[in-house]
């Protein structure tokens, strides 16, 4: 492939989308060719913002008439199951936004698509690039704390239209078949994604979730999930009600048989008993080309890399099926074990 990687954007809806185009035209060599995605607005604001000016509501004519390389998947989380099957059958390699899906039968048909034709998925999660978690992942590996028995996490905020999100990306995340649900579906996927990563696979899921304050939406705004391994347990919380967005700070708490760590927004800290008071370790730099998702993706594609850890599709279909146990669980009030199968035959 030639140095020079012509990309298109299916679905606009997905408001990490901004940031990531923003990220992708900083990358040498690359072009943005184009978009498609129902909403004019978002197809203005797309032409605003990257200069592209072929823009459509039609996802086929875009892939029909513009050589790509390519593309970026930023539609529902139910919807990109076919927008990835599309892109896959005409051999372009795609990378796409946490969560990898709406549920497992979708995240399902994506890796399947992808492996049939040979091409690179990559599911972006913004964890994958933090210098804080990357140094904390060195340090457990390296067996600093010992063996880690626990892991605790709270993701969320105030919610998705008290916090400022496009209408045409909430509006959306309100709506249970589109999203999947609601909290538990738009955070419960770091904490999975960050247990694999910290302790491995789980071997059961149990969770609770509800909609304690935003009586106006119909899926859930809070959940408490916890993961049960052979010798250790991960608690993940999810919320989209706190009255000040991250107080407290979401920090990453893992329990070693030797020592905790506590990976906050800008250094790890090391407690021990030699160390009561803690011990501040400031993360490295991230370097070329692993500074941020279309970074990554894009070396990918010039050089066939593969995409390992927290972005692959296999730790993304890992993470999605912890998200599926938990919705489970809700559902029938029992812990699930681990792994599901059901989705198979659905």
């Amino acid at each position: 492939m030639a140095d020079r990687v012509k990309v298109g954007v299916l679905g606009l809806v997905h408001d990490h989308v901004w940031g990531m185009l923003k990220q992708l035209q900083q990358v040498e060599g690359v072009e943005v060719v184009g978009a498609a995605d129902p909403h004019e607005a978002l197809l203005n604001r797309f032409r605003e913002q990257t200069g592209a000016e072929f823009a459509t509501d039609d996802y086929e004519e875009l892939l029909d008439t513009q050589p790509m390389d390519a593309v970026l998947v930023y539609g529902t989380n139910r919807g990109r199951g076919d927008l990835v099957e599309m892109a896959a059958e005409r051999g372009l390699h795609i990378m796409s936004e946490k969560p990898m899906a709406s549920d497992l039968a979708v995240a399902d048909r994506m890796l399947v698509a992808a492996r049939k034709a040979g091409v690179q998925l990559m599911i972006n999660w913004p964890i994958a690039w933090s210098p804080v978690i990357l140094c904390a992942l060195d340090l457990v590996r390296q067996g600093d704390i010992g063996r880690v028995w626990q892991m605790k996490w709270r993701g969320g905020h105030c919610g998705p239209k008290e916090f400022g999100c496009d209408p045409h990306f909430y509006e959306w995340l309100y709506d249970p078949f589109e999203n999947g649900g609601g909290a538990l579906v738009d955070y419960l996927g770091y904490g999975a994604n960050l247990a694999r990563l910290f302790i491995g696979r789980p071997t059961a899921v149990i969770a609770i979730a509800g909609r304690l304050v935003k009586q106006y939406i119909a899926v859930d705004d809070n959940a408490v999930v916890a993961l049960e391994y052979h010798d250790a347990n991960a608690v993940i919380e999810t919320t989209w009600t706190e009255p000040i967005p991250y107080k407290p700070p979401h920090d990453v708490i893992l329990y070693g048989t030797e020592a905790v760590l506590i990976a906050g927004r800008s250094a790890v800290t090391r407690y021990s008993k030699a160390e009561p008071d803690g011990r501040v370790i400031e993360p490295a730099p991230l370097q070329a080309p692993r500074r941020n998702g279309p970074e990554f993706f894009i070396h990918s594609v010039r050089t066939g890399e593969p995409i390992e850890g927290p972005c692959s599709p296999e730790v993304s279909h890992n993470a999605q099926e912890v998200v599926e146990a938990a919705k489970l669980s809700v559902l029938t009030g029992q812990k699930i074990a681990l792994p599901l199968v059901d989705h198979l035959y659905a």
